[in-house]
């Protein structure tokens, strides 16, 4: 299966996407599907939040967030130094008028050498841990999700200014108080090259368990991943090859 990376440029950069991309051409039958693209989501943007604040600075990724900060049928509050706990946090809230209420709150921090760093860049920074708290509500039905991220940031031998970024977490949910699904993300690993990120994972995998079915992704080279996805009614398995092109 090939898929052009203008569809699902935006969910490939984390392995969560795959499942996505893959659920996006299928009927959803439950909750979990729902969850699995709202899980991508989530975990894509919080790539691109830590990502972006090491290789633009925090004072320029602050600066910029606060020239988007709007309220209208969404309020964001960008990410601000929190000074008792060495670390950033960002709230975004989004109101519409057919009752559809999220809430994102995000807990962001750098480690170096020095322990926690208020002024982050791809030379200070050796490792981040991301935490985001999701609520989405409809109609009195409630969504909950909890994706906790921690990454090392670490130079590649023999190659000055690039840097390999490799990404581990957990992602767990629930659905009106009651569990919805769990996540892995294990050793999900990019680079930094010659001043730009690499557009797709090279190497890592994810499992996520849910009530009905269970996937692995790996990823086995730029662009090419392997999706097993397990039915646990009829225990049929199927094996995908998904090769995304970055044109």
């Amino acid at each position: 299966m090939k898929i052009n990376s203008i569809a699902i440029r935006a969910f490939a950069i984390s392995a969560v996407a795959v499942i996505a991309a893959f659920l996006a051409g299928c009927a959803q039958e439950n909750i979990s599907d729902e969850f699995a693209l709202i899980a991508s989501e989530e975990v894509s943007n919080m790539d691109a939040n830590s990502s972006g604040m090491v290789t633009q600075g925090a004072t320029a990724k602050l600066q910029a967030a606060a020239l988007d900060t709007v309220t209208y049928d969404l309020t964001i509050h960008p990410f601000s130094w929190d000074s008792t706990n060495d670390c950033y946090v960002r709230t975004a809230t989004l109101v519409c008028s057919d009752g559809f209420e999220r809430v994102r709150v995000d807990t962001l921090t750098f480690y170096g050498a020095a322990g926690r760093l208020r002024y982050p860049t791809l030379a200070t920074v050796d490792s981040i841990h991301h935490v985001r708290h999701v609520t989405r509500d409809k109609g009195g039905n409630e969504l909950d999700i909890t994706v906790d991220m921690h990454s090392t940031l670490s130079p590649i031998s023999g190659q000055t200014g690039n840097y390999t970024h490799v990404k581990n977490g957990t992602i767990t949910g629930t659905f009106d108080g009651e569990q919805a699904a769990t996540g892995t993300i294990t050793n999900v690993t990019r680079d930094y090259v010659s001043g730009q990120w690499d557009w797709f994972p090279r190497s890592g995998s994810i499992t996520a368990d849910f009530p009905h079915r269970t996937y692995v992704v790996d990823f086995i080279g730029v662009g090419e991943v392997r999706l097993t996805i397990t039915n646990l009614s009829t225990d049929k398995t199927r094996v995908i090859t998904i090769s995304v092109d970055q044109q």
